[in-house]
């Protein structure tokens, strides 16, 4: 690993657990190129209560001569104050967007976004992004929904878009995720059906920060939640906000009282869906990247392939959108088959990490294409 991203990475290690020794990293630390790092991973927000010396964990003498300099302060506190600003309204929009729907008659529960963020010890510091709802009702009754009060520019395999809320993107679910494999996607499908219940009743809410709103268990988010975090890796790539998205729900399934039964069930789904191996992976980047301790963990971690994860969510950034690998190769392809080509050709690496996935995506890319070009034809 880069020299310098080890120096991020462990006080980003310092930043999310208490009670650890101030490391030595922050006397060799560029805190402009600390931030820069922070934006492409979309994580400023894990930073600043330390960096800013406002959760008392640091001192002046801590910096070692190192201390940002007003030009950082000033760069670091504009973070700040952009993020508090944007969860506000992304807290305030999400319950809006529940209590919308259920005066339409549809339950519904929020995925990922503030129902993460009220489970991080500063929720106003999470990078916020789109609203995503899961709707009751199905695709056929989701869509007929939508399309009474706007026409639709993009509607995938599991949601559509709808902008309920002016200048906040939002995303009406027909159902959470999906899976490449048709034959597991089928029993995905049973099974967010069996449990959606106990979603769409179940009521959270973080004092002085919401308005209560419906989210996931938070044994469903540990399934849910690995599982989009392996969509993401085999699609599109992976950032560190997801990985520290997955940290805090383990922080919690320990706050909550660890339930022996639902680690139970829990471990039976993952090797249902053939996840086992992705969860040990992203168990060691947890404890071995992010510092949680091994009472946290609800399986035996992988080294060996949690470090191939750890490449692929750095080199990546927030989603995949700094992968350098693959740039210059779209760049200089021409036509949309070569395109194809050079994607197929890249996502081979994944095949021997994780087939069930990846022998797949060149058929469903190809399907989606077709599919695509069909919509426009029409």
């Amino acid at each position: 690993m880069d020299k310098t991203l080890a120096l991020y990475l462990e006080f980003l290690r310092f930043c999310l657990n208490d009670g650890r020794r101030v490391p030595e990293c922050i006397k060799q630390i560029n805190w402009h190129n600390l931030l820069e790092f922070a934006q492409k991973q979309c994580i400023t927000g894990m930073f600043i209560p330390t960096l800013l010396m406002e959760d008392g964990r640091l001192s002046i003498e801590h910096f070692g001569g190192n201390k940002p300099t007003d030009e950082d302060v000033m760069e670091w506190m504009f973070e700040k104050q952009k993020l508090e600003r944007l969860n506000n309204k992304a807290f305030l929009y999400t319950a809006k967007v529940s209590q919308k729907f259920e005066k339409l008659g549809f339950r519904n529960c929020i995925l990922k976004g503030q129902g993460n963020a009220i489970n991080y010890k500063y929720p106003l510091l999470r990078g916020a992004g789109d609203i995503d709802i899961w709707v009751e009702g199905g695709e056929e009754k989701v869509l007929a929904l939508v399309e009474k009060y706007y026409q639709p520019k993009e509607v995938t395999k599991i949601h559509v878009d709808f902008p309920i809320i002016s200048k906040f993107p939002v995303e009406v679910h027909f159902r959470p995720s999906y899976l490449l494999n048709p034959f597991l996607d089928k029993k995905l499908v049973k099974w967010f059906d069996h449990v959606a219940d106990e979603q769409f009743s179940n009521l959270v809410k973080r004092e002085g920060v919401t308005e209560p709103f419906y989210a996931p268990t938070n044994y469903f988010n540990l399934f849910y939640q690995l599982l989009h975090i392996h969509r993401h890796l085999i699609k599109r790539g992976i950032g560190l906000r997801q990985i520290i998205d997955y940290f805090y729900l383990l922080k919690k399934r320990k706050e909550d009282g660890v339930d022996p039964e639902a680690d139970k069930n829990l471990l039976s789904l993952l090797k249902q869906f053939k996840l086992e191996k992705f969860a040990r992976a992203i168990l060691y980047i947890e404890s071995a990247l992010l510092g949680i301790d091994a009472d946290y963990l609800y399986l035996e971690p992988d080294e060996k392939e949690g470090l191939f994860i750890i490449n692929e969510v750095l080199e990546g950034g927030n989603f995949g959108y700094h992968d350098s690998r693959i740039k210059k190769e779209l760049e200089s392809a021409k036509g949309h088959f070569k395109r194809f080509l050079v994607l197929e050709s890249f996502n081979l690496r994944l095949l021997k990490h994780y087939p069930s996935e990846t022998m797949w995506m060149p058929v469903q890319d190809l399907i989606d294409h077709f599919s695509r070009r069909k919509k426009n034809v029409e």
